[in-house]
């Protein structure tokens, strides 16, 4: 907690000192620290849409799971429920406190972990402040989107997992399952592939649970935990026939492929009129390998669900074109398995290069900027002195166990690792 508090503290320090010494014209409308307000954002509803419409606007929204737009329509409150309009400036603000406490708390997890690993609470100290200065952790935590919220609760689900493995107390195994409900919530990893596994895994850990005379209960609680970590996923199924919890993900799965829709000019053999911007569509694309288009227009019933609340990106439009690319992308990874697969694999050279860029670079912010140790931080932690860090680490993990001893952890932690996998597939291949 002392960790968590004195970590809050600091970044709301850092950002109070860069606004006193900040020329006002070099903030975002005089008060942001990078561009972008969270009203604009486009995983975001826009507050003037979502407060006449009511908290049913959370449950409508399909462009991007709702849990930071929960936050922010409990934060524009003060305003609206005295009678006022939403006030987008005040919103921002509050959340940027908001998020100073999710910076303090992933800060504490890297404390709580470290120390448990090593038993000493001097290295924790020293990791949660090394994760505490860090130029990308800090343009997380002052962006106002749900990087920041996705990465607290996805902390809390690995380190909670870690703990359930180490101590096969149920009960971690259960906040395993709360952290990534909030996970699911924040950041559109959650697939219907991962249900199989969930499912496994609540049978797995009450196998392996202590036992304990309230593990049955605690299972229990695991099976209604999976049951809501699925309830939008199967929404998005009922109401806009997907099964991905954002309609952003039809170009997503084109992107993977490497099916680019402006690419390729409308063919005329197909007898289909170009469009009037002079691209083809991902239909005509597909025509081009396949000879026959393959789409067709959604069912009214997906598009009278998506006009129902209609909000920034949250447009029955985007339905359409999510149901149009995922129907492409499915029917090429059909026809074209071979293509596919070296496609995913043309992916990986543009994203695991991305993935190993600096995160502070991602957009300008004030406060990193500031920072005198930024450019050192970021060579250090980028490219290949990054896998460097990661090879020495396993290394000497190597080293100080021996084979026997790995395959001993690996065993025991299998489960971890499977989950890192699960993290790690929609980053790997969202090349978009």
């Amino acid at each position: 907690m002392t960790v968590a508090l004195v970590s809050t503290a600091f970044l709301l320090a850092i950002e109070a000192l860069v606004r006193a010494t900040t020329a006002p014209e070099l903030l975002a409308e005089g008060y942001r620290f990078q561009a972008w307000s969270s009203n604009w954002m486009m995983q975001n509803l826009g507050l003037e849409d979502m407060a006449p419409f009511g908290p049913l606007a959370l449950w409508l929204k399909h462009a991007y799971p709702p849990g930071l737009d929960v936050i922010r329509y409990a934060l524009m409150m003060p305003e609206w429920g005295s009678g006022l309009d939403p006030d987008p400036v005040a919103v921002d603000e509050r959340l940027y406190i908001v998020y100073a406490f999710l910076y303090g708390i992933t800060n504490a997890i890297a404390f709580a972990w470290v120390r448990d690993l090593t038993k000493s609470w001097r290295w924790g100290v020293l990791a949660a402040s090394l994760w505490a200065l860090s130029p990308g952790h800090i343009l997380l935590a002052t962006l106002l989107e749900p990087s920041e919220l996705s990465l607290v609760s996805v902390s809390f689900s690995f380190y909670f997992l870690y703990r359930f493995l180490k101590t096969r107390r149920p009960g971690y195994a259960s906040a395993f399952f709360i952290a990534l409900l909030v996970a699911s919530w924040a950041r559109s990893f959650i697939q219907i592939y991962v249900l199989v596994i969930l499912v496994v895994a609540v049978i797995s850990f009450h196998i392996m649970a202590n036992k304990t005379s309230r593990r049955w209960g605690w299972t229990l609680l695991n099976v209604v935990l999976i049951a809501l970590i699925f309830a939008y996923p199967v929404k998005q199924f009922v109401m806009f026939d997907t099964w991905s919890t954002t309609t952003f993900g039809g170009y997503h799965r084109v992107g993977m492929l490497h099916l680019e829709p402006r690419d390729v000019e409308s063919p005329s053999a197909q007898g289909t009129n170009a469009p009037s911007d002079g691209w083809a569509s991902i239909e005509d694309q597909v025509a081009v390998a396949s000879g026959t288009i393959i789409v067709s227009e959604p069912a009214q019933d997906i598009i009278d669900n998506a006009l129902r609340f209609s909000s920034r990106f949250n447009t029955q439009e985007l339905v359409r074109d999510n149901y149009r690319l995922e129907a492409a992308a499915n029917q090429y990874l059909r026809n074209y398995p071979l293509e596919s697969i070296q496609a995913l694999f043309k992916s990986l050279g543009i994203t695991i290069p991305e993935m190993l860029r600096p995160t502070s670079i991602y957009t300008n912010n004030v406060i990193v900027e500031s920072l005198p140790y930024r450019g050192v931080w970021d060579w250090l932690v980028s490219g290949w002195r990054v896998l460097l860090i990661l090879a020495a680490a396993v290394a000497l993990t190597v080293y100080q166990r021996r084979w026997s001893g790995i395959v001993q952890l690996s065993r025991r932690y299998a489960w971890l690792g499977l989950y890192f996998v699960l993290i790690l597939l929609p980053i790997i291949w969202s090349n978009r």
